[in-house]
């Protein structure tokens, strides 16, 4: 008998996204919770137990993605697709586990094993894949805490270059950078301080989720990760750690100033996107008519991406039927988790 419901796992290094799909494009619940594998694997059991708290996993249908592979807890990618692959299925402790597995669909937990090149890092795929079902043509852009991809479709297809993630760095459909915990200093070599070009210091004194603080862009549900210095995510402290980065001191009557440093470290990772974009455009040529598809929590990005390129923006949510009430996230904050339910619905459903 086919499952009713397919919960979609997206286990990252960072956060751990599910989404619950009850039909082929419809989710009703929507979940997102730290996790830093990066500590241990503790940390993943823990989100487990969280959500086990919530649902009867061990009698639901479960299909996973991931990208926590990466993290260097683990000795090697396949140290850490193996040393995953085992957690999930010790604490689900579902018959019904199946990971995501790109050109091969869903497999169990034996062949993940077998074929791990081809479970690392492929989250950004399912999401292509169910857009690509949805729509003819597109670029789709996903800008999260961490990373950002970068990906054209064109007749239903998903057309890429790259398929590891050191492919994908080299074609650029994998930009390292996004809105939360991406150093400064990964996103300009210097800004205009007190009308003096100054360099930026290469240390881990401020990130990205400083940037859009000042800019009033960051949502407060994305804002989930201590702060570098272990102090307030007000506007005055954001600020402060930005000044830092410029071997400033911070006084808040200079505030109004660092926001335009804000807006300046912005744009250049604005800049860096665009050509990523650029790229991709020029790449598989996709008409003035192909719209881009925004997801992830730095969409706000994307949605101005859209208007410099006079091109029309899909947001990801219009794309999912989300049915439930009151939840934090929307379909488009977590994207890979979504679609791999959604396409699992449509495999086993």
């Amino acid at each position: 008998m086919p499952p009713d419901c397919i919960f979609g796992w997206d286990i990252g290094g960072a956060n751990v996204k599910v989404a619950k799909a009850i039909n082929r494009e419809s989710v009703s619940d929507i979940l997102q919770l730290v996790c830093p594998l990066w500590k241990g694997l503790d940390q993943l059991q823990i989100v487990i137990k969280t959500i086990q708290d919530k649902f009867q996993l061990d009698k639901m249908f479960h299909c996973v993605t991931m990208t926590g592979e990466l993290v260097d807890f683990f000795n090697s990618r396949k140290d850490g697709v193996e040393k995953l692959v085992e957690q999930v299925t010790k604490e689900i402790q579902s018959e019904d586990i199946f990971f995501y597995a790109g050109k091969h669909g869903f497999v169990n937990s034996t062949k993940a094993l077998q074929i791990y090149q081809d479970v690392a890092s492929v989250n950004w795929l399912a999401s292509a894949n169910y857009i690509a079902s949805k729509m003819e043509s597109a670029l789709f852009i996903d800008i999260g805490s961490t990373t950002c991809d970068v990906i054209a479709i064109k007749d239903h297809e998903v057309i890429c270059d790259g398929f590891s993630d050191s492919e994908r760095l080299y074609s650029q459909e994998l930009v390292y950078c996004g809105v939360v915990r991406t150093p400064i200093f990964a996103l300009c070599k210097a800004a205009p301080v007190n009308e003096k070009f100054i360099p930026v210091i290469n240390e881990y004194f401020s990130n990205s989720a400083d940037v859009y603080r000042l800019t009033q862009e960051l949502p407060d549900y994305a804002d989930l990760y201590e702060t570098l210095d272990g102090r307030d995510k007000d506007l005055n402290c954001s600020a402060a750690r930005i000044a830092r980065m410029f071997g400033c001191d911070y006084e808040n009557k200079e505030l109004a100033m660092w926001k335009d440093v804000a807006k300046y470290i912005r744009e250049q990772q604005m800049q860096i996107i665009i050509n990523a974009c650029r790229k991709r455009l020029a790449k598989n040529s996709l008409n003035i008519e192909t719209p881009l598809v925004g997801a992830g929590v730095g969409r706000f990005l994307i949605k101005e991406i859209a208007a410099r390129f006079n091109r029309k923006y899909v947001d990801f949510e219009s794309l999912v039927h989300h049915k439930g009430k009151n939840s934090l996230y929307g379909v488009a904050d977590c994207a890979p988790a979504v679609s791999v339910a959604c396409l699992g619905y449509q495999r086993f459903c």
